[in-house]
């Protein structure tokens, strides 16, 4: 069963899809988000972090596998603790 929360942000991410394409946007990278939608998308990705274990632990994986000097990768997995802190509800909604 879906959540309200991912049926809110799935309509979100399908209206702006949706949305009328004579907005111009700069494309950077082969992405073609508006400016608004990347700032949402980034505040969206910080707020995972600070209260989804799961993806919490997925993107440190993702982000910091490949680092294979001992020093870096700690530093890398110590990162998210200062960038991205666990919030008080950690670990009860997701």
């Amino acid at each position: 069963m879906l959540k309200a929360s991912t049926i809110i942000f799935t309509a979100i991410i399908m209206l702006v899809l949706a949305s009328d394409g004579r907005a111009a946007y700069m494309s950077y990278g082969g992405s073609r988000e508006s400016p608004e939608m990347n700032i949402y998308l980034s505040a969206r990705y910080d707020h995972l972090l600070q209260i989804s274990p799961r993806f919490r632990h997925h993107r440190m994986w993702k982000e910091c596998h490949t680092i294979n000097w001992v020093p870096l990768h700690g530093d890398c997995i110590a990162s998210f603790d200062q960038f991205e802190p666990v919030l008080p509800e950690y670990g009860q909604h997701y």
